[in-house]
């Protein structure tokens, strides 16, 4: 395995980790609206790069937007060759943001209860 293949692998695994992690604390947040809404963003990618795995020392970057952010794509007997494929996981940063935003909200609304 090349130095190329490794990296891409580590960032799709990368990418996806950080998704799904975003995913299931999305879910588990009490109290946020529309939370299936931020969970599902959480999964999204953008833009990014894919790799041909027979040909790794070319990457082809591109801009587009698929769920979930990272994937393997291989058919049996297809005149396409299996490719990896790597997006940034843009709607996880912004559930991210979400989260803050809640969180940081709540805290405000209980410190304004609790005092005097």
């Amino acid at each position: 395995m090349k130095l190329a293949q490794l990296a891409m692998l580590l960032s799709a695994a990368a990418s996806l980790a950080l998704s799904l992690t975003v995913f299931v604390i999305v879910v588990r947040e009490r109290g946020l609206r529309w939370k299936f809404v931020w969970a599902l963003l959480a999964l999204v990618g953008t833009g990014g790069a894919a790799m041909v795995w027979p040909a790794p020392d070319q990457l082809y970057w591109f801009f587009g937007v698929a769920l979930p952010s990272a994937s393997y794509v291989a058919v049996d007997g297809s005149w396409q060759p299996a490719m990896v494929r790597c997006l940034f996981p843009l709607g996880a940063l912004i559930a991210i943001g979400r989260l803050y935003h809640h969180r940081r909200q709540t805290d405000h609304e209980m410190a304004t209860v609790v005092a005097p």
